[in-house]
């Protein structure tokens, strides 16, 4: 008679299963042609994953799946399958954490902390490495490329070209990439997990709205849990910190506002069940888009642009925000939403609370919070 599998086995093969999902996704989403390996699950504490050129083995450690954010065990899933691609598609077996897997890194959407050996996954502090942005020589090089940058604004059309031509061989020199710059300009990356396993319709109207009034890039996906063998509806935000910042505090403000209003004025529908709810929450954001929208009122102050135009290769930062959402997710796809049956009553009274609705800006500490709207 076959034993049991214990617990550890059990999950170990719901990980295994969602690892090949990812491992398949990554390779499509960034067109590489990669061979699967085996994918097995270690108990080294030591070493959070491993790639073996001989066996064809990438192992991830169980603590580093089950003690971790799964965004960081596909980090470390890419470092691992960026040695493979050293070694299967470069026919580099030496390549180490050199400047071809540093190359290899990038084009995966690798985070710098995860391109070296060891990265401290408590902290997530990476180690300065010469010529990097983090060091004053590879400031002064950031800041040499900006001046070029800014020359490719230049309405003489072989100025502007000679400058972007320079600045590419610059950063190729230096071992620099366009994410370097990216990070020098404060653009980042942050997940909101909802912890639910659907999406409804009045949360992809606050992402419309996030993406449409605070100069963030929102991209709606979801996340595996490998505790509970399930994966949850994520809010992916990119931009500038302020604005991802001011964005993600919205996003929580609202869902607040609408829950706290919908329990106070509930009873005024009666029968009107989940559909009243819904067109309820969908009303009030009706209304605070108004609000925002709104010329003659307290409209949100403008959002800063994600670089000072001067700093962009002849592109605006809209570009340049584009080209990090790009990086980040190369094969986003659009789907239209389906279209939702409202409760008339709800959603106009729900209307009028959400054009009086004030959103204010986050502060740290013992400050006095700032209006927004």
């Amino acid at each position: 008679m076959t034993p049991p599998l214990s617990i550890d086995s059990r999950l170990h093969e719901a990980w295994l299963s969602q690892l090949v999902r990812e491992y398949r996704d990554i390779c499509y989403q960034y067109r590489i042609d990669l061979e699967m390996p085996t994918l097995t699950i270690s108990r080294s504490r030591t070493q959070l994953g491993s790639w073996s050129t001989t066996e064809r083995v990438l192992r991830l450690s169980h603590f580093l799946v089950s003690e971790h954010p799964w965004d960081v065990t596909l980090q470390v899933l890419k470092h691992e399958m960026a040695h493979q691609i050293c070694s299967e598609l470069h026919g580099r077996d030496d390549a180490a954490h050199g400047p071809l897997f540093r190359e290899v890194c990038t084009r995966l959407g690798l985070d710098p902390v995860f391109h070296r050996a060891g990265a401290d996954l408590h902290d997530q502090v990476a180690t300065v490495v010469p010529g990097s942005a983090a060091t004053e020589p590879g400031r002064r090089i950031i800041e040499k490329v900006r001046k070029l940058l800014a020359l490719g604004d230049s309405a003489n059309e072989h100025e502007a070209a000679l400058a972007m031509q320079r600045a590419q061989e610059l950063l190729e020199r230096h071992q620099l990439d366009w994410t370097s710059l990216a990070a020098e300009e404060n653009l980042i990356h942050r997940t909101i997990n909802t912890g639910s396993r659907t999406f409804p319709a009045h949360r992809k109207a606050i992402c419309g709205l996030l993406g449409t009034h605070f100069g963030v890039r929102v991209i709606c996906a979801s996340l595996y849990e490998p505790l509970a063998d399930c994966s949850f509806k994520t809010i992916e935000l990119l931009g500038p910190e302020e604005n991802v910042a001011i964005a993600e505090h919205c996003y929580h403000f609202l869902e607040n506002r609408l829950e706290s209003y919908w329990q106070k004025n509930r009873h005024s529908f009666p029968g009107g069940g989940l559909r009243a709810r819904n067109s309820y929450f969908l009303g009030i954001l009706a209304g605070f888009r108004q609000t925002l929208q709104n010329p003659g009122g307290s409209p949100v102050p403008p959002v800063r642009d994600a670089a000072p135009k001067s700093h962009l290769p002849a592109l605006r930062s809209e570009q340049r925000l584009d080209d990090f959402v790009a990086w980040r997710f190369p094969r986003l796809s659009r789907r239209r939403g389906k279209s939702v049956s409202l409760h008339g009553e709800a959603y106009r009274k729900a209307v009028d609370i959400g054009r009086e609705l004030t959103l204010l800006r986050p502060v740290a500490g013992d400050e006095v919070p700032k209006q927004l709207t």
